[in-house]
């Protein structure tokens, strides 16, 4: 007797007769959504941008790699918390720098009308508001370099520095002062006095 058991290859025109089954593996594919999300997730330089995508496709990607077949849930999830972090940390450094620029914002405004004085000549308010390093044959010299670049246009304060250590406060201004002939930048240092008035420490153009 065969120790092999029969094949039915079935008669012609029956089911069976020449047929062959195979089963085909499942076929799976990562998904694209949780590449993007992981991707933008690590992508930290663009601020709240690359971390809002990554959150938006990282719930996508979870979505999708719910679906049988389809892989990346992993890349899905890490992209969301990614995301997440990045917004939370933007938001930070935006809203620490907000509350500083508004903060400074008497010490700006009192370095643009210090340049505006200089400019227009008036040489004895610019002296009030300045201390005792700085003196009037100074300050003259100050504002006739500026006569030479022609009209004053805008001053735009590009860094400042303010501290305030024993109830002594000291600063540094750097600015921009947009001119007729062209653009020139100024360092200033601003201090208080005893009765805690800002004062002109020290002006200086750079170029």
């Amino acid at each position: 007797m065969s120790q092999y058991p029969p094949q039915n290859f079935g008669l012609p025109g029956q089911p069976g007769f020449g047929q062959q089954r195979y089963s085909l593996p499942a076929i799976s594919r990562t998904s694209g959504a949780a590449i993007t999300s992981l991707v933008c997730g690590l992508i930290l330089c663009v601020p709240f941008v690359t971390g809002l995508v990554a959150i938006i496709t990282g719930i996508i990607g979870i979505g999708q790699t719910g679906k049988p077949g389809v892989k990346g849930r992993g890349m899905a999830m890490a992209g969301l918390i990614l995301g997440i972090i990045s917004l939370l940390g933007w938001g930070l450094v935006s809203g620490g720098a907000d509350i500083m620029f508004r903060a400074t914002g008497p010490q700006r405004a009192f370095a643009k009308t210090f340049i505006a004085d200089l400019d227009a000549g008036r040489i004895d308010q610019c002296v009030q508001n300045s201390s005792a390093n700085l003196n009037k044959n100074i300050l003259t010299a100050a504002s006739q370099k500026m006569q030479s670049w022609g009209t004053l246009q805008d001053t735009t304060i590009m860094a400042f520095d303010f501290k305030s250590t024993n109830g002594n406060f000291a600063g540094s201004v750097t600015g921009i002062c947009s001119f007729s002939a062209g653009q020139h930048t100024f360092t200033m240092i601003l201090v208080k006095d005893t009765s805690g008035q800002l004062k002109v420490d020290s002006f200086q153009w750079q170029n």
